[in-house]
């Protein structure tokens, strides 16, 4: 049963040469104890999309404009500012880029945490602190009560990340959206926090968003996958699915471009596929399949705007070579 459905979701941002999307029509459901990987490269529209979910795009620069977030059948973007101000961090958390930015160096690692709890009204006496002894041991920091004492500065990447982590955990939220949770960690430290991910999923019954533009980590993290390209949704399904066989031309070119050793040493030293061009920007306006200007497949109907056809097998992609295909 789904926890979290988006349908339509249209965020823009305001620039001198008029409103610009970031996040144009999209649409994609999660649940109970699943994990969906929302990939693309960067500026294809995934952070924002997050920060749209929990409404916390500034409002001196955009605003959703239209579609609906249900939460467990309630439109989060119908309620008001108190109210979701009680709902985020209880029940929906994020675990924001780059701990180091996220995180005030001015206050110790317990005042952070605690700080959710004073948010909710809970206060910063002996219970709050228990409960965030207790969070950092969820999260496996050694020696919590000494980490709890320092500063962000004063700890590794991999602990500033946990930090977060133990945050966003703070009221167990039925819904984790994770931003880039691994970004400027090294491979064993990023093994480790999503392995702590996919644990603490099964413990408590999470529904996590991983929202990464690593094809490696969804492959071995997520359950279902969406893409993204231009502020839009343009293929999902099941990530064993999509990986076999993949249908839009942008996940072909991104799973090509990913390395494997076997071919390597099969074939000898080879260039690394590579998708031509780069993303649009978001005061480029292309007009039809934003995809398009890129893709080695194009031809006289892509410069309308494909819809995202269904599959018999619940799959979804949104590219006019599918309609042909059907």
């Amino acid at each position: 049963m789904s926890i979290l459905t988006v349908e339509n979701l249209v965020t823009e941002f305001r620039t001198p040469a008029g409103p610009r999307r970031a996040v144009d029509d999209v649409s994609f459901s999660l649940d109970r104890g699943e994990t969906l990987g929302l990939v693309g490269e960067s500026g294809s529209g995934k952070s924002v999309t997050a920060l749209s979910l929990l409404r916390l795009i500034d409002p001196q620069a955009g605003r959703v404009t239209s579609g609906r977030v249900l939460f467990d059948g309630q439109d989060l973007l119908t309620l008001s500012d108190r109210a979701m101000r009680g709902l985020r961090g209880r029940r929906m958390s994020m675990i924001f880029q780059e701990p180091l930015s996220a995180l005030n160096p001015c206050y110790t690692v317990a005042d952070q945490i605690t700080e959710v709890f004073v948010a909710h009204g809970d206060g910063r006496g002996a219970a709050s602190r228990r409960r965030c002894l207790e969070l950092l041991k969820l999260v496996h920091i050694p020696d919590p009560e000494g980490i709890m004492r320092r500063f962000p500065h004063e700890i590794s990447g991999g602990m500033r990340q946990r930090v977060m982590i133990a945050m966003a955990l703070a009221y167990t939220p039925d819904v984790l959206i994770a931003d880039e949770p691994t970004t400027a960690l090294d491979v064993t430290i990023q093994a480790q926090v999503l392995h702590l991910l996919d644990r603490l999923r099964r413990e408590l019954n999470l529904a996590v968003i991983l929202i990464t533009h690593d094809m490696g980590i969804v492959a071995q993290h997520a359950d279902r996958l969406a893409v993204m390209y231009g502020g839009r949704i343009v293929e999902t399904g099941p990530v064993a699915e999509v990986f076999a066989s993949p249908s839009h031309p942008y996940t072909k070119g991104l799973l090509a471009s990913v390395p494997t050793l076997g071919d390597r040493w099969r074939h000898g030293h080879q260039r690394l596929n590579e998708i031509p061009g780069s993303v649009p920007t978001i005061m480029e306006d292309v007009p039809g399949c934003r995809f398009a200007p890129r893709c080695a497949q194009r031809f006289a109907v892509c410069t309308e705007r494909p819809p995202l056809f269904a599959r018999d097998d619940g799959r979804t992609v949104a590219c006019w070579l599918e309609r042909n295909a059907s």
